[in-house]
């Protein structure tokens, strides 16, 4: 199960809950007042397993303290050589394991070295960071290694949702089937040009 628990802070980022079918939980993106939404929820300290990290840009983790606070048993991840610290490194296919399934780890770099994607195959999501929005993509630092990137969301399975770092499309989340063929800037067209 996939709830929004934060939209809004530095330039409407989203924090996601994520919860197993054994009600063990894991936070995406902590930041802004995230830490406030999830004391009212009354999660069991025990309960929180991850918090995990799509990229090393603060707006994506500035309340990663308050967090830690209310969860201090909650291991961090994120990518290997990402700049923030970190309890779990990760690196591509990377898993973690959740309930009776697992958390799939993607390096999508380009809009910053250390971004990477979480697949939670049973609730068909995807968490994209600035990878990937509803809409558009994030700025690309590295156009050809975005580009990379962009072409290995594009091979995964049109049913994912996908749930980005930010609010910025026509509705707050999108199957990637969908993107496929409405987002303009995920056009292999686009990517094409990207590379070039």
């Amino acid at each position: 199960m996939v709830k929004t628990i934060f939209k809004g802070g530095f330039d409407d980022n989203f924090s996601y809950l994520l919860t197993a079918d054994d009600s063990s939980c894991a936070i995406i993106d902590p930041c802004g007042k995230c830490a406030n939404a999830l004391a009212q929820l009354d999660i069991a300290p025990e309960k929180m397993k991850y918090i995990l990290i799509t990229h090393g840009h603060s707006d994506h983790f500035d309340a990663l303290d308050e967090v830690k606070k209310l969860y201090p048993a909650a291991g961090v991840a994120g990518f290997a050589k990402g700049e923030f610290a970190k309890d779990i490194p990760l690196d591509d296919g990377s898993t973690l394991a959740f309930g009776s399934s697992c958390i799939e780890t993607i390096c999508t770099p380009g809009h910053s070295r250390d971004s990477v994607c979480y697949i939670y195959a049973p609730d068909r999501a995807i968490f994209t960071g600035d990878t990937l929005f509803i809409d558009c993509i994030g700025f690309c630092r590295s156009p050809k290694v975005m580009a990379d990137s962009l072409e290995k969301l594009r091979a995964l399975p049109d049913d994912l949702v996908v749930y980005s770092g930010h609010d910025y499309g026509a509705v707050p989340f999108r199957t990637l089937g969908e993107e496929k063929v409405m987002n303009p800037e995920f056009s292999q067209e686009f990517i094409t040009r990207l590379r070039n």
